[in-house]
């Protein structure tokens, strides 16, 4: 089943540009959107990747465009 934020077709453009390391501010200019709905979709990826900090989001993210994805444990 796909998350609310993927269903808006937000979440992809998003986590890509988190993992330029883009803040939630600069990401709804580039994008064009509510900032809410960039800090709620943050938020989400943040529990739904298991990351702690913003900075691991964008580590996580960044390594899995350059295709070094991590498996994490649980």
């Amino acid at each position: 089943m796909r998350c609310h934020w993927e269903k808006l077709g937000v979440l992809g453009p998003i986590y890509i540009l988190a993992g330029e390391g883009l803040s939630d501010v600069a990401i709804a200019d580039k994008l064009r959107l509510n900032e809410d709905v960039v800090r709620g979709c943050t938020s989400w990826l943040l529990r739904s990747l298991g990351c702690h900090t913003r900075a691991e989001l964008v580590l996580y993210a960044s390594s899995a465009q350059q295709g070094t994805w991590t498996v994490r444990a649980a």
